[in-house]
């Protein structure tokens, strides 16, 4: 004999104490939290066992109070304690069984301040994509699945068991029943693949709101800040994204313009070739036209698995000294184990600002070191500077990582729970 329909209340066959009666047709058993009878609902209220008096765990949430997801009212109908036990350490958390006459069953959890909301989906291919302990334990890398188009990477696996029992369920639940569960993080929720006592099940687990969940069922919450969860949501800055998009283009337009910037240059003023190391001091004119913007001066050399020292003069239109100093150039090749090697450069630059236009003269001389032969000297003017352009476009792509590296954070930061080891 089932239960009639509509019923709100039932005494306990063993103790008389008031239980309500608000999970629907479907409900399997009950236990009494007053005695620990566990009660057959489909049978007169008989009872199949008792678990005895035992203290409930910590919990805000009580059975009879509702809370509404995504839209759907749920009343809280059934508590279940669970503890985990591993090599030096407990967890425990309470599962609260909870009921929409339009939506079923699904699971509303208290653990580590968090309430999460669990329901089980019926469209993941569990003879295709199940994952056993043993196939975690054989991967080299952390196995992952697709559900609904979002990544979902191993997390954990727990072995959990029973060890308080109150209110109604869909099931006939035990004291000391275990259940396995391959656990895998997603972006915005986690998927359990369970292995219970009687069949295996896959549930979908996010992250409730606690402040808004705690208000509208009327729980009391513990003193503290909410702590961490995998799925704690990422916060953006203010903006994030546009300021992202703003930087990234920004950068490379500064570059792009670098380039571009590079790559103009004036008339040729000087250019000579082949002048012998040994004829040094030389001295050469030239005419500079353009006294607004930056001049180049480019020594070439042909130096080879050693270094020299180039002394360089450039006067002006009335003799005055406009540049002196020196430029090293050095240049090594050779081969090793790893293969061709080089290091250094036979040419040095020189950049100057002409001060006015009209007749200019540079003298080169070797000043030390050396096993060239010959030297070329090429000056243009005109040329645009893109130094500052190549400053500011590092720092766009400095603050468009930061903003990226924050994600990435994270991202890892939510893994920093799991029990996957690449050991």
């Amino acid at each position: 004999m089932t239960r009639a329909p509509g019923l709100g209340s039932i005494n306990c066959t063993q103790c008389g104490a008031g239980l309500s009666v608000l999970g629907g047709g479907r409900v399997l058993t009950q236990v009494c939290g007053y005695c620990g009878a566990m009660l057959d609902s489909q049978d007169n209220y008989k009872i199949l066992t008792s678990i005895g008096k035992r203290d409930h765990p910590s919990s805000p949430v009580r059975i009879g109070m509702e809370l509404t997801v995504e839209g759907v009212i749920f009343t809280v109908i059934g508590t279940i304690g669970k503890v985990e036990r591993w090599s030096g350490g407990v967890a425990r958390w309470v599962e609260h069984q909870v009921f929409s006459p339009t939506h079923g069953y699904a699971w509303l959890t208290w653990e580590d301040q968090h309430f999460t909301f669990s329901r089980k989906v019926r469209d993941f291919d569990v003879g295709r994509w199940w994952i056993t302990p043993a196939q975690v334990e054989a991967a080299e890398t952390p196995p992952w699945r697709v559900y609904r188009g979002e990544n979902y990477k191993y997390y954990e696996t727990s072995i959990s068991e029973i060890d308080f029992l109150e209110g109604e369920f869909n099931w006939i639940p035990a004291i000391g029943e275990t259940t396995t569960a391959v656990t895998l993080l997603g972006h915005s929720a986690m998927l359990s693949l369970v292995d219970g006592k009687t069949e295996k099940e896959v549930e979908l687990t996010t992250l409730l709101p606690r402040e808004a969940v705690a208000r509208e069922m009327g729980a009391d919450l513990p003193a503290g800040p909410e702590p961490r969860h995998p799925l704690s949501p990422y916060t953006p800055l203010p903006e994030e994204g546009f300021a992202a998009r703003v930087l990234g283009w920004s950068a490379l337009v500064a570059f792009v313009l670098a380039l571009l910037f590079a790559a103009i240059s004036g008339p040729r003023v000087l250019d000579v070739q082949d002048v012998a190391l040994s004829t040094t001091p030389v001295s050469f004119p030239f005419e500079i036209t353009n006294a607004s913007q930056i001049a180049r001066l480019r020594l070439g050399t042909d130096v080879t698995n050693n270094w020299l020292v180039i002394g360089t003069r450039i006067t002006g239109p009335d003799g005055g000294l406009l540049v002196e100093g020196e430029r090293l150039v050095e240049y090594y090749t050779g081969r090793d184990a790893e293969g061709t090697w080089i290091e250094g450069y036979r040419s040095a630059t020189l950049r100057f600002r002409p001060e006015v236009a009209g007749p200019h003269q540079i003298t080169l001389a070797l000043a030390e070191g050396g096993n060239g032969n010959s030297l070329s000297v090429q000056i243009d003017e005109g040329k645009v500077t893109y130094f500052w352009l190549i400053v500011i476009g590092g720092l766009f792509v400095a603050a468009w990582i930061f903003l990226k590296a924050r994600r990435a954070i994270h991202w890892k930061r939510r893994f920093a729970g799991s029990d996957w080891s690449e050991d």
